[in-house]
């Protein structure tokens, strides 16, 4: 009765006239209005993304997995039905197993892959699924960084990003993306290359099988607290720090990039070396003209 009231509710923050067709595959339905996109495609990237996660998928219930793929910015804000930023393109909702994209044309403008953005969202549904005893303790940073670590997600702006606040020694504590990300863009993005970085060390740091050691115990329904201190051996705080004191360490190269007196005398340097590389291919030149000039064509010689 619930899924039910929730898709009447859906279909009725539509457009009256919005025809919607759907297609289904083993795990999940799509629905789609003719010329928005490709159900097909979609049902494959879902499909083969759902066979690389058997460590989640089989700890959750059976049923399908719902994905709305809306034709304009302003259906899919409507259709959310929960405050999201105007430069989101997909949006998931776990426990009732229901995700919602924008028309694939959107994701490319914003310069993003339709693979991606279905992969993550996809992941926040396995990912809740499959904790959802524990879902409401779970910080967003590690929620965040399991969808991106999970789906694979190469984006290079948040490297970008995450290297300039390194820099200007302004990262954010990982406390303060517990229960929320900053509403800017500027914020989130630093928000997510943050999340992205702290889980990505964490299994670099505990390897792969820790973190579906902490996913078992959240599936169990134990306080996420007490589960990744148990798991992982540090508690939240000294994650926390260490994780930041890693930063500086591995990132050590490119901070030599934030010492302006570097920066500038290495570029002069570099300016310099491509003068004096051009002057000396220069005069070769002009030595092996010269040595032309005085070679005898031996179509002169008499």
């Amino acid at each position: 009765m619930k899924s039910l009231v929730m898709l009447l509710l859906i279909l009725s923050t539509f457009s009256a006239s919005a025809t919607w067709e759907s297609v289904e595959s083993s795990h999940f339905r799509v629905y789609y209005q003719e010329g928005t996109a490709d159900p097909a495609s979609i049902l494959q990237i879902a499909e083969n993304f759902y066979a690389e996660m058997p460590e989640l998928t089989s700890r959750m219930p059976a049923g399908m997995i719902d994905i709305w793929v809306c034709d304009t910015q302003e259906a899919f804000q409507t259709s959310v039905h929960a405050p999201i930023q105007d430069w989101a393109v997909g949006c998931a909702f776990p426990l009732s197993r229901r995700i919602v994209i924008q028309n694939p044309k959107h994701i490319a403008l914003a310069k993003l892959q339709l693979a991606q953005v279905l992969r993550h969202e996809i992941a926040h549904v396995l990912f809740g699924q499959c904790t959802r005893k524990a879902v409401k303790e779970i910080p967003l940073w590690f929620i965040e960084g399991i969808a991106i670590y999970f789906a694979e997600e190469w984006v290079p702006s948040r490297h970008e990003t995450l290297l300039k606040h390194i820099f200007s020694k302004s990262i954010l504590p990982l406390q303060e993306l517990e229960r929320g990300f900053p509403s800017s863009q500027t914020g989130a993005d630093l928000a997510y290359a943050e999340s992205q970085d702290a889980l990505r060390w964490l299994v670099e740091r505990k390897g792969r099988d820790v973190l579906f050691a902490l996913i078992a115990q959240l599936h169990a329904g134990k306080n996420f607290d007490t589960a990744f201190e148990t798991v992982v051996g540090w508690d939240l705080a000294t994650y926390d720090a260490l994780w930041r004191e890693s930063l500086a360490e591995r990132y050590r190269w490119a901070s030599l990039f934030s010492n302006s007196y570097f920066l500038w005398g290495g570029l002069g340097g570099l300016a310099l070396l491509g003068y004096l590389v051009c002057r000396n291919r220069r005069q070769r030149h002009l030595n092996k003209l010269a040595q032309q000039d005085d070679t005898i064509d031996a179509f002169f010689k008499t």
